[in-house]
């Protein structure tokens, strides 16, 4: 009799136990080897401005509006908006950098006889020059330095949230012996970004391309 009522209470100890550890598993304590599952990343909600084949009224102010441009093309670190308007082209340079945005038009070697335009805001105030580059790897003074002239005389800029915008217009054919004929169609073209307000400054990242207009 006494055999069988030790047996019963320990059967009755092994199931009491066999429950604790099973409420503690699924309670809380999360085994060592299960990692918690990551949130999902949150998409972007960056507004792409709207293009139109008929674009509205253009200015240079740093904004991209909806229908202020016809065409964007990304070209790798740099967002270029574009209308052509009877006989002149106006643009937009988009990129996430502090300081200068650039594009050129026509390199013959890398950077030689490349046409430059080149942007920056600083303290709130844009500035834009025409460049033109004289070597594979530069220089690239102004064109009103090399016997040329400024043909880019309107612009504007903004920058916000380390994100740098250029405006600017320019005549297709300026006449002006360092300018490229920009066309309506396909421009080769480079690109240069860079941390530095100011002209002189040295670019962080660079590229080339086809632009279509």
């Amino acid at each position: 009799m006494a055999t069988k009522i030790l047996c019963r209470t320990m059967l009755l100890l092994g199931l009491v136990l066999s429950l604790t550890v099973f409420a503690a598993g699924c309670g809380g304590t999360k085994p060592d080897n299960v990692k918690p599952a990551s949130a999902p990343a949150s998409p972007s909600t960056e507004k792409k401005p709207v293009l139109s084949d008929k674009p509205a009224e253009w200015k240079a102010d740093g904004v991209i509006a909806d229908k202020e441009y016809s065409k964007m093309q990304t070209l790798g670190e740099i967002e270029i908006y574009s209308r052509i308007d009877v006989d002149r082209v106006r643009m937009a340079l988009k990129a996430k950098t502090q300081g200068y945005v650039a594009i050129g038009f026509d390199p013959s070697e890398r950077m030689k006889d490349a046409d430059i335009i080149l942007g920056f805001v600083k303290d709130g105030k844009a500035s834009v020059t025409d460049m033109f580059s004289t070597g594979p790897t530069g220089p690239h003074p102004p064109d009103d330095q090399q016997g040329g002239r400024n043909d880019v005389t309107v612009f504007g800029g903004s920058k916000k949230d380390g994100v740098t915008i250029i405006e600017f217009e320019r005549k297709l054919i300026t006449g002006d012996q360092k300018d490229k004929v920009i066309k309506v169609g396909d421009n080769k073209i480079i690109w240069a970004i860079s941390e530095d307000e100011a002209f002189g400054g040295r670019h962080t990242k660079r590229g080339s391309g086809v632009l279509k207009l």
